[in-house]
Parts: C-alpha cells; sequence; structure tokens
C-alpha cells in the first residue's frame, strides 16, 4: 500500500464513525490507501455499530477492522494497527476523533514525496470553532521542563520565555517548518522510520509516546515538520474524557508520561530532578494555600492529589499501574 491510515475506538463508536465518513470521500485521492481500524477493547456496543456501519457502508473495500482483546493503550493500539499496515510507504496515525477537510490525505502524501528527509510530518489541527490546536511544540529538556516546573516562563517571560514548551512565537496557520515534535492526533510516519527505528515505546499507555517517537526519529537523522497547508477537526479528549477514563486515572497517566518521557530521552537523572523539583515545587503552592486560607478551595483539592501522586511514585523501573 502507499498509504496506511491507523484508527484507534475506545468507547467512541459514533465520533469514530464520522471520522470514517469524512475519509471516504477523498479515501482514492491517494491510490492504495487503506484504513485499520482497531476497537480497543473497549467493553461496550463500539464494535458491533462499527461493524454495522461499515457493511452497511459498504466501506469493507478499504476498511480493516481489528477487535483487540485487551486495552493496549493508545502506543499499543496503534501499534496493533502498524503491524497490520505490512510495508506501507507511509502510515498515518489519526485520532477517531477528527474530522479529514478536504484534500488533506494528498497534500500530505504529496508533502512527504517531495521531500524525502522529512521522517514525521503533521497537518494543522482545528478547533471546531476554525481555531488553530497546537499541535507542534519544543522537546521538553531537563532545563526546560524544570524553569517550566517552576512557571518562570510565565513569571518571568522576557528571561525565561524561550523555556516555553508551547512555543507560541510563531503562527501555526501560515507557517511551515521544522518543529522538536508533533502529536499523535495527526500523525505521518514514512514508513521506512518504522523498519529502521520501530514503532511506539508500549511502555507509554497513554500520553508522551507522541513526543518521544518524534526524539527517536530526530536521532535517527529525520526531519518532524508541520505543515499548515491542509487541515483535520480535532474534536480533542473524546477517549480520555470523565465518562470514559476517571479523571484520577488521567492525571495520573499525564504525571506518568512526564517522567517517562525524560527517563527515556534524556536519562534516568533528568527523571528524578523533574520529580524531585515538581514535588518541590507543587509542595510550595500546596503550603502557601494553605497559608492563606484556601484550604478548602479547589485549587488546593488540586494541589493536594498532585501531591498524592507524586509522593507514592515507584521507583524508576518498577511496574506503574494506573
Amino acid at each position: 500500500m502507499n498509504l496506511g491510515i491507523v484508527i484507534i475506538n475506545y468507547r467512541t463508536p459514533k465520533i469514530t464513525l464520522d471520522c470514517l465518513a469524512s475519509l471516504a470521500i477523498q479515501i482514492d485521492d491517494v491510490p492504495e490507501t487503506r484504513v485499520v481500524l482497531i476497537d480497543n477493547a473497549s467493553g461496550d456496543d463500539s464494535a458491533p455499530q462499527l461493524r454495522s456501519a461499515i457493511e452497511t457502508n459498504h466501506w469493507s473495500r478499504w476498511i480493516q477492522f481489528i477487535e483487540s482483546p485487551t486495552n493496549r493503550g493508545f502506543a499499543g493500539g496503534n501499534n496493533l494497527g502498524i503491524a497490520a499496515c505490512g510495508d506501507c510507504k507511509y502510515i498515518l496515525l489519526l485520532n477517531s476523533d477528527t474530522i479529514a477537510q478536504p484534500n488533506v490525505l494528498r497534500r500530505c502524501f504529496d508533502a512527504m514525496e517531495a521531500d524525502a528527509t522529512i521522517g514525521v510530518l503533521s497537518c494543522m489541527l482545528l478547533n471546531p470553532d476554525q481555531s488553530v490546536q497546537n499541535t507542534a511544540r519544543k522537546f521538553p529538556t531537563p532545563v526546560r521542563q524544570t524553569l517550566c516546573s517552576l512557571r518562570l516562563p510565565w513569571l518571568l517571560p522576557k528571561t525565561f520565555g524561550w523555556a516555553d514548551t508551547e512555543d507560541a512565537t510563531w503562527d501555526r496557520r501560515t507557517v511551515r517548518r521544522n518543529v522538536d515534535w508533533v502529536g499523535g492526533a495527526f500523525m505521518m510516519i514514512r514508513g521506512e522510520i518504522i523498519r529502521q527505528i520501530g514503532a511506539l515505546d508500549e511502555a507509554f499507555f497513554f500520553y508522551g509516546e507522541d513526543a518521544e517517537f518524534c526524539h527517536r526519529v530526530q536521532t535517527f537523522g529525520w526531519k518532524v515538520r508541520y505543515d499548515p497547508s491542509s487541515s483535520v477537526i480535532h474534536l480533542g479528549g473524546a477517549s480520555s474524557d470523565p465518562q470514559r477514563l476517571e479523571s484520577r486515572e488521567r492525571n495520573y497517566r499525564s504525571w506518568q508520561a512526564r517522567y517517562l518521557l525524560q527517563r527515556k530521552c534524556y536519562g534516568l537523572a533528568a527523571e528524578w530532578w523533574i520529580r524531585f523539583v515538581d514535588i518541590l515545587a507543587n509542595s510550595v503552592r500546596y503550603l502557601k494555600l494553605l497559608a492563606t486560607g484556601r484550604g478548602t478551595t479547589d485549587e488546593f483539592a488540586r494541589q493536594r492529589d498532585i501531591l498524592a501522586i507524586l509522593l507514592r511514585w515507584p521507583a524508576a523501573g518498577q511496574t506503574v499501574k494506573g
């Protein structure tokens, strides 16, 4: 195949079907394109709904539907789809909560074809109101992450603004450029890279796997490119909303990914340093709220929950359970 598109469904069948419908009208824009749809052990009526819609809409020509017996997380679910794509020239990881806009497949395919140095490419991601999402950020190096944990890029922007990993200094609606990393909601990958460096790291269950993968891609000499000439609408957070993923677990997964990313990209010392800084910074915020009589506020409860997560963190290398 020229292009294999991997989509994971987790308890969002209606949203997933909207995504598939948006692809149906341009699936032939890139010859030999196929979608691998993974149901990530939703445990609801997702699979019957998806199978019925594929049959009713006659989509089986271009969709391969796979039901995973277990929830493999974002990385594991995508890797299941990547394996099913075989030796594709390009693989697109596409969130189920996206709506493909006209010509996005063809334009991204052509951009990859035109520049053989691009290893990963993302288009522009839009909110439903057409505002632009930030899908291209700086790597959270130990120095940047330390300064962000202490909130210095926002407290002293003239001095430390360069460390803001959100990198809001350029226009994502008009500027095409190489970036540190792009989000996994739309990530077109050169198939050669998968065969060279492997797929997503399944040590990440949810969050962080996209940044780590882009770090690995650049370590091997490939470019990560952001190109706003085409777009998708990204609803955002559909599989991780409170009805599908309990908020405490979601927060835990987020902090887990934060430290795992440091370990994978910058080493064990970086992981423990950032953890120490986070504990210190959040302890100060916790005590400040307590001292100023705000011990019953939502912000105080949030800080308390963060500290509870950080202080019971297992030793590096041990299994982390949600």
